[in-house]
């Protein structure tokens, strides 16, 4: 029987009459068995039919994943060489156009079947199918470069079927539930076990783990198949007081990547019963699989199937020892394809897996990931490994390693944590798993892994994060973050939220476009951490508007500032798009050629209505800026206040400004931990940020250690262009501030440290250092440069007087304290966000205010007052012009 995602049911005797009066359809539409077919659709009844009838009528046929880009599939589709594709996806859309194969739609065609009469009781054999040595193509996932197509014979692939039968014992009686794509080997092999057993298999949303227990309980299913992603969420479904009854299930079973120790207990620990673990691969089918019999691990080899564990040199390890896992099987792939479709044949009598794992002395595999070893401090580790000690933490962990040229091979920590604990609490716990080589250099907390449309962990994905961890540690939002639960009935225009989500997506799958336009005006590390931080904020967006729920209003005009412009696009106009009917806004004259380019971009995808008016600024407020009903500006307080005195009184103004963002290190602070922390910070956009602080306040005690340590960092800082992904810094954009720079390091270089050198032909100023006698009264300018400036301090006696000066005040934006100083926290959150033994880019949140109670730093204004305050779009607009605003009030802001 095949159950369909309704509840319909087809007896196996109509699925075959369904086939054959298909092949009847493709025939007459000039499908043959000699052909090559491209299947790419979601699992479904239908999807069972064609495939079905593709292989009775013997031709080549290819799956491809439906979740890929249309790009990507049609990519795969041309190189297939294939004269017909079949699918379930919009034929419309443009990526198709470049096709010579011939477009067919899965559904129409097995509705044109249904109207064609079968005489007889037609058979399904595959007997022709079996015979082709390209019967199967399957594409790699393409981790590790350009995905490859794998071509597999149909003798081969009916063997390991029956040989995964011989040891499964699937039964008639069964029902078969895969939360599998069909399009994949694990899936597919699960069809073809389905009707070779004369079973009953269901078809159900792998996405949608609640409504997948429903089928269990409501079809009486007895055999679960999924990837370990989907029993971790099933574990979450079930926590919440589940009743159901899934007492029929006999084998709850797992593949597609390895099975983490820590998940097979908590399965355990659910439901008294273990996870049956099974290890195969595209090229080789089903390797070793786990049976109620023998639930160790990944169970024996199948019948017919030799592994070996050999060490790096290719000898044989001894039970128990890690090493790459080698298989011999006579079910392995027959090649590869060449660009058009051609096969090249590929002898193989022992296929080296890239995995690592052992066998147990009783003969059993246990898997535990990639080879992908690593060397570090003389040592030879295996991430993998590393993460599957790690993982008696009680959390999921991934090990991703990821080299950088100055420190080695770094090693991050992936954990999964729903509840989100802080980095140090995780750092410290896997800390006791591992070995003193093995430690964590940076520990990144999820609340849960990023997937692929397959279901697995998206592996692209986690190196994409960890190599922001260790490469762009000087960026804003490369963490992801948790945001709370949306309201669509907070969003004044719930319709455009859509739109966010297309945005993001553009975002990701086209990052090169993108980074080719924000490279021209910053460097490659920042420009990387700026999409990613832009991609936390539209994932936020809801969430921020069910948090803070701001009216619907005319029209938002926006003076945009003259760096981070795709943030800022995002913050200030994307995102206010969901409350506002119409976004206009007015490019900085110094990079309005990038930001045209990025708005047209970004509007051929998201088609809000956000508009760029190129007017100049006096035009501007004369026009748009006038019909405004909020104006937003970033720049200077005097140029700020000019704008305030022309603007209507029911128009909001909001400012964003500058800050002089102290950074304070006190006695007993981890001096490597504040270098690197002040590092990341100051030479953010090599030193062109608001986010760099102007100056560093060192205690006395640690003044010595902490700047010697400093001044070799600086030293040790690579040059490079814009778009060199290795720079830590590059030349400065900004010329005025280049100027200012200089001006500023001749008036002190009595005081220079490190760096120092300019280059006046290509703008390139040197990361440098000022040192200055302890106690030195400042107040330092704006720094739009890579200047540190250090002050020594002796005690808080002198330095709580220094922050609290009138200079400061005005200028309290962020400020940041390393070291265990309750009282100088205390001090500083008055008026500023204050960040504690981790950098303001650290709690930066796109979707949250940000900021301080100085009015030169950032300000909320209407009707002639102002309101020096934490600044999010959303909350101003929500406080100042929404229903509540009268009687609402905001202790922390400051009235001026």
């Amino acid at each position: 029987m095949l159950v369909n995602e309704h509840g319909g049911e087809t007896p196996l005797a109509h699925v075959a009459e369904r086939s054959h009066a298909l092949i009847g359809v493709l025939r007459e539409r000039g499908v043959n068995g000699t052909d090559r077919v491209v299947l790419s659709a979601r699992n479904s009844d239908d999807f069972v039919v064609v495939l079905f009838a593709l292989m009775e009528l013997g031709v080549s046929v290819g799956v491809v994943d439906p979740g890929l880009p249309p790009a990507q599939a049609a990519e795969h589709v041309v190189d297939s060489g294939a004269r017909w594709f079949v699918t379930d996806a919009d034929q419309a859309d443009p990526a198709f156009d470049r096709l010579a194969a011939g477009l067919l739609d899965l559904h129409a065609l097995v509705k044109t079947a249904l109207d064609v009469p079968v005489t007889g009781t037609p058979e399904l054999t595959f007997a022709d199918w079996a015979r082709r040595r390209d019967a199967l193509v399957v594409w790699s996932s393409g981790s590790s470069g350009k995905p490859k197509g794998i071509v597999r014979s149909g003798a081969s692939v009916l063997r390991n079927v029956e040989r995964t039968q011989r040891r499964m014992g699937y039964v008639g009686s069964d029902v078969l539930l895969p939360l599998l794509p069909f399009t994949h080997q694990y899936g597919l092999s699960m069809l073809l076990l389905w009707w070779n057993a004369h079973a009953t298999l269901v078809i159900a949303p792998s996405r949608r783990v609640d409504q997948a227990l429903d089928v269990i309980a409501r079809q009486r299913v007895t055999v679960v198949d999924a990837v370990p992603a989907t029993y971790d969420t099933m574990l979450r479904v079930v926590a919440r007081r589940d009743t159901r009854d899934l007492g029929s299930v006999r084998m709850w079973c797992v593949g597609g990547e390895p099975l983490r120790d820590e998940l097979r207990a908590r399965f355990e620990t659910r439901f008294a019963t273990t996870l049956l673990d099974g290890y195969g691969s595209s090229e080789a089918g089903n390797i070793a699989l786990s049976s109620p019999e023998d639930p160790t691990h990944c169970g024996t080899p199948l019948d017919g199937v030799v592994v070996e564990v050999r060490d790096p040199v290719g000898n044989a390890v001894r039970p128990g020892e890690i090493g790459e896992v080698v298989v011999r099987t006579p079910d392995i792939m027959v090649g590869l394809l060449e660009p058009g479709g051609r096969v090249r044949e590929v002898e193989r009598r022992e296929f080296h897996t890239r995995d690592i794992g052992f066998l147990t002395p009783d003969g059993q595999l246990r898997v535990l990931g990639r080879k992908s070893a690593v060397h570090r401090f003389g040592h030879t580790l295996y991430p993998d490994a590393i993460a599957e000690k790690a993982g008696a933490c009680g959390a999921p962990v991934r090990v991703i390693p990821v080299e950088d040229e100055q420190r080695g091979t770094q090693l991050v920590f992936v954990i999964t944590d729903p509840a989100e604990q802080p980095v140090a609490h995780w750092k410290r716990t896997v800390s006791r798993f591992v070995a003193a080589h093995e430690q964590p250099n940076r520990v990144v907390v999820l609340k849960e892994l990023p997937l692929n449309g397959n279901g697995k962990v998206d592996l692209r994905a986690l190196h994409d994060i960890a190599a922001s961890t260790v490469a762009l540690e000087g960026v804003k939002g490369v963490f992801p973050r948790v945001h709370g639960d949306a309201d669509p009935s907070a969003i004044p225009f719930p319709d455009r939220l859509d739109r966010l989500t297309d945005l993001a997506r553009l975002l990701r799958e086209r990052r090169p476009e993108v980074m080719s336009l924000l490279t021209q005006v910053m460097s490659y590390k920042t420009a990387y951490g700026e999409i990613d931080a832009s991609i936390a904020a539209l994932e936020g967006a809801a969430a921020e508007m069910a948090r803070y729920r701001p009216p619907a209003i005319g029209q938002i005009g926006v003076l945009m500032p003259s760096n981070i412009p795709l943030y800022s696009y995002v913050l200030y106009l994307a995102i206010p798009s969901l409350y506002s009917e119409r976004v206009v806004f007015r490019p900085s004259r110094r990079i309005s050629d990038q930001l045209l380019k990025l708005h047209e971009l970004l509007s051929g995808v998201h088609h809000l209505p956000i508009v760029m008016d190129d007017s100049d600024q006096r035009e501007f407020m004369e026009g748009e800026g006038a019909r405004s009903d909020v104006l937003v500006f970033t720049g200077t307080f005097k140029n700020a206040e000019k704008i305030r005195a022309g603007l209507r009184r029911d128009q909001l103004f909001l400012y964003f400004g500058q800050g002089v963002n102290p950074f304070v290190v006190g006695a007993d602070a981890d001096i490597p931990k504040a270098v690197d922390g002040l590092l990341r910070v100051r030479m953010l956009n090599s030193g062109q940020d608001c986010f760099g602080p102007d100056v560093v306040f060192v205690h006395t005690s640690i003044s010595a250690q902490f700047c010697n340590l400093l001044c070799r960092r600086v030293d040790n800082l690579r040059y490079g262009r814009f778009d060199d992904p290795n720079a830590d810094y590059s030349h400065m954009f900004y010329l005025d501030a280049f100027d200012a720079s200089l001006d500023y390091l001749r008036s002190g270089r009595e005081h220079l440290a490190a760096g120092g050198e300019v280059n006046f032909v290509d703008d390139h100023l040197s990361p440098t250092v000022l040192i200055r006698p302890a106690d030195t009264k400042i107040t330092p300018p704006e720094l739009f440069a890579p200047i540190f400036n250090v002050v020594p301090f002796t005690s808080t006696d002198w330095l709580h007087p220094m922050l609290d000066h009138q200079y400061f005040q005005e200028r309290a934006m962020a400020a940041t304290v390393y070291g265990d100083m309750p009282d100088t926290v205390e001090l500083l959150r008055r008026r500023h966000t204050v960040s504690v033994n981790e950098t303001v880019i650290d709690i930066e949140d796109g979707n949250a205010p940000f900021g301080g109670t100085g009015i030169r730093a950032n300000y909320a204004a209407l009707g002639r007052k102002r309101h020096a305050e934490p600044l999010l779009i959303s909350k101003a607009v929500a406080d100042h012009l929404g229903a509540d605003r009268l009687a609402a009030s905001d202790t922390t802001g400051r009235t001026a």
